[in-house]
């Protein structure tokens, strides 16, 4: 069989290499070769090849999460198709997506893709991954224990600290989290340390940080980042802190 790298032609980035190209290669054939290169005569976008990773890395992980219950509910399909069509296109979409489905009947070494991941893809894009996740996980109405050990799996593998694992877990809560859980401080929180983690979290989480990952990542992250500084205004209007 020949290398997924000479399939595609060798112009990705790392995605594509290690253990992920191996399974996607295995997996797929060429079927998805036309979403991770260029369209012969145009010029590539800014960044391209930091997108083209995050969606491959999302291509495995997606497909780990989406049967850690046993069984693939078509909300969850659903769910990554529509991300398909506005990653890749509704014409890309199609193909793309009866391929992940195969991808779905692998079953990937977690520890090897994650390291993979960690090596080559920034704090904010691996929390980016969490997130989506999460996303899928609640997509079908409810996150089983499985699906939520699974995520909190790769998030550990994916070196995300606990405490981001719990805020992302609870800004994901269909009933909608307390402002306290989003930020991650207790309810006696002083006003110093307040604004200290509403601080850090700016920095950690702010959408600038994922330019490169394609608009529509940064688009959900902007969502992420939105519901940190409401969580953050709502306990400053509570104990009128300006």
């Amino acid at each position: 069989m020949k290398r997924w790298t000479t399939l595609i032609g060798g112009g990705i980035g790392w995605a594509l290499g290690g253990p992920i190209g191996l399974i996607l290669g295995a997996a797929l054939g060429n079927s998805l070769s036309d979403l991770f290169t260029e369209t012969p005569g145009t010029k590539s976008r800014p960044h391209q090849r930091g997108e083209q990773d995050f969606h491959a890395s999302l291509l495995i992980l997606a497909s780990v999460v989406i049967k850690a219950d046993g069984q693939v509910d078509e909300r969850e399909l659903s769910f990554v198709r529509e991300h398909f069509k506005r990653w890749f296109g509704e014409e890309k979409a199609q193909s793309s997506f009866k391929a992940f489905k195969k991808v779905v009947q692998e079953k990937p070494a977690i520890t090897q893709i994650c390291q993979q991941v960690r090596r080559h893809m920034s704090l904010q894009g691996r929390i980016q991954v969490v997130a989506f996740l999460f996303g899928l996980a609640h997509s079908d109405g409810t996150m089983t224990p499985e699906e939520r050990q699974q995520i909190a799996r790769i998030a550990g593998y994916l070196g995300i600290h606990p405490q981001d694992f719990q805020r992302l877990e609870a800004v994901h809560k269909p009933s909608g989290p307390s402002p306290f859980e989003v930020l991650g401080v207790s309810a006696d929180v002083s006003e110093r340390d307040l604004k200290k983690t509403y601080r850090s979290l700016v920095k950690k989480y702010h959408p600038d940080a994922l330019q490169g990952m394609g608009e529509d990542v940064v688009k959900e992250a902007e969502a992420t980042f939105r519901k940190i500084q409401s969580a953050y205004e709502a306990i400053c209007k509570q104990r009128g802190i300006k």
